[in-house]
C-alpha cells in the first residue's frame, strides 16, 4: 500500500483490492452522489479496477482513498488526475462520508493535495469544478487558496471552474 500524503488527521493512499467495497458503499449513498455523476454497483468497480490498474503508471497522479489517522476509519474518496474533460488540466476532486462534513476535512485534504500536487511532483497548476449549487466545495476551494476561473462544460454541465498555481503557495 502506498501513502500518497498525510496530514494530522488525513492518511491519503491508494486503494487496495481488499478496498473495493468501501468504495462500492460510497457510490451507492445518494446523498454523497448528488453534485457527481452517479455510476451503477457494476461501473464503479470497473472504475475501481481501473484506478488499481493506474497505480502501475507511477505518474503520482490519481483516485486514492482517505482514511482516518486515529483509527483507519474510511472517510472518502480524492482524486488528482487528468481530468477526463480536458486532458490538459490536472483536476483535485473528492467525495467524504456525511459523517465527515463540516469539520474541515475537505479543506485540509485539499491543502494537502494541492502541497503535494505542486511541491512533490511539480505541477504547475491544479483546478476544479464544483455544481453551481455546491456552495461548500465552493467555499473549501477557496479556503484551500483555489481562485474563480471561469466556467467549464465538464460533467455535461456548465461548471464554477477555479484554479491554483505554484504563485499561489
Amino acid at each position: 500500500m502506498n501513502i500518497i500524503t498525510q496530514t494530522s488527521r488525513l492518511l491519503i493512499r491508494e486503494f487496495i483490492p481488499d478496498d473495493e467495497a468501501l468504495l462500492l458503499d460510497l457510490d451507492a449513498d445518494a446523498r454523497l452522489t448528488r453534485y457527481v455523476k452517479k455510476r451503477t454497483e457494476q461501473e464503479s468497480k470497473k472504475v475501481f479496477k481501473e484506478t488499481l490498474r493506474e497505480y502501475k503508471n507511477l505518474s503520482g497522479l490519481g483516485r486514492w482513498g482517505i482514511f482516518n489517522s486515529a483509527d483507519n476509519d474510511f472517510i472518502g474518496v480524492c482524486i488528482l488526475n487528468y481530468s477526463e474533460y480536458d486532458s490538459s488540466s490536472i483536476e483535485l476532486g473528492y467525495r467524504l462520508h456525511l459523517k465527515y462534513w463540516g469539520a474541515g476535512i475537505a479543506t485540509e485534504l485539499a491543502k494537502a493535495l494541492v502541497f503535494y500536487g505542486l511541491n512533490e511532483i511539480g505541477l504547475k497548476e491544479i483546478c476544479a469544478v464544483t455544481h453551481p449549487d455546491n456552495t461548500a466545495s465552493q467555499k473549501v476551494l477557496a479556503k484551500a487558496g483555489f481562485q474563480p476561473h471561469g466556467r467549464a462544460f465538464w460533467y455535461g454541465e456548465d461548471l464554477p471552474l477555479f484554479k491554483i498555481g505554484k504563485s499561489a503557495l
